[in-house]
């Protein structure tokens, strides 16, 4: 795996720089505040830049303010570590507001176990990782014969025949989802404040069922998490033309993304939460897009499966 970070400008690279000390540095004070001895054993064993900022393809641009988001796989030592959601999302949060950092900072947390897991099977996610990601830290704690002890597996070659048979049931799988929850969800637009919060939950759920299309069709992974925006940001990743459904990242759409986001937890549990008829009929909207975009893309996927299948060994 790669290791430099040579290829951006120097202000990004000490940006990255504290973007590591901060995670270190958060996870070093929640293990001490568990205080049980297990978790004196916790480790971070890898972080691994990926997407634009590896590729080369990052963008940022002054004047509309968008800018790339960052991308990292936390590879840990224990799956204690990856069901701790609500401390990596405090995590991701303290980087945005950090003013070296201040941008959206995205982590997928997995053991060492099962990225090699997925290594062996040939699963494309996490091989195009390691081999298109950069290595930003790594735990150099060596075995008892003085080698390195957190070592990746070798990615295998995957079995196009079991990988189309996988695609096949995840696409029709969550299709279905992503176009019943759409449906529910228009048919309750545009009553009370009750019923249009109701109408909010089932559009977020019907755009996490088009993600969820997407990548498991055509990565057969995607992040066990309900957070749209991380969604959208390892679909886009995989395939920019997945944006297209949003339209122009401007205002007040933005805003209008940020609801749908947060509408899976406020929407049912917030007396806060509102929303509109005309914000809703915009999300169900650009929910349509989304699936459809989704649908054309996977139907490449199958098609290169195919391909692939057919040539053999």
């Amino acid at each position: 795996m790669q290791t430099s970070l040579d290829h951006l400008p120097p202000a990004r690279q000490a940006e990255f720089a504290r973007i590591q000390e901060v995670i270190l540095e958060e996870l070093e004070t929640r293990i001490r505040a568990d205080g049980k001895a297990r978790a004196k054993r916790y480790r971070l064993l890898k972080l691994v830049l990926f997407g634009s900022f590896a590729k080369g393809t990052w963008f940022e641009d002054s004047r509309s303010g968008r800018a790339s988001d960052v991308d990292l796989l936390a590879i840990v030592s224990h799956e204690a570590l990856t069901e701790m959601s609500a401390f990596w999302g405090e995590v991701e949060d303290r980087l945005y507001t950090d003013p070296l950092v201040k941008r959206d900072v995205s982590i997928i947390v997995h053991t060492l176990q099962e990225v090699n897991r997925q290594l062996k099977d040939g699963q494309y996610f996490f091989s195009e990782i390691i081999q298109q990601g950069i290595l930003l830290y790594e735990d150099g704690e060596p075995d008892s014969n003085g080698n390195p002890k957190n070592r990746l597996a070798k990615p295998g070659m995957p079995d196009p025949k079991r990988s189309e048979t996988l695609a096949t049931t995840y696409f029709s799988t969550w299709r279905k989802k992503a176009v019943f929850c759409l449906d529910d969800g228009r048919h309750h637009i545009g009553g009370d404040k009750d019923e249009n919060n109701h109408a909010a939950f089932l559009l977020h759920q019907a755009a996490e069922s088009a993600y969820r299309m997407f990548l498991l069709t055509t990565t057969l992974y995607a992040p066990g998490t309900h957070h749209l925006g991380k969604l959208r940001n390892i679909a886009r990743t995989i395939d920019g033309r997945i944006e297209d459904a949003w339209g122009p990242p401007q205002k007040p759409y933005k805003r209008y993304f940020e609801l749908l986001r947060r509408a899976y937890v406020e929407a049912r549990y917030s007396p806060s939460y509102e929303t509109t008829q005309e914000i809703l009929i915009w999300q169900a909207d650009r929910i349509e897009r989304l699936t459809a975009i989704s649908v054309e893309l996977c139907n490449e996927r199958f098609e290169r499966l195919q391909a692939e299948a057919e040539k053999g060994p």
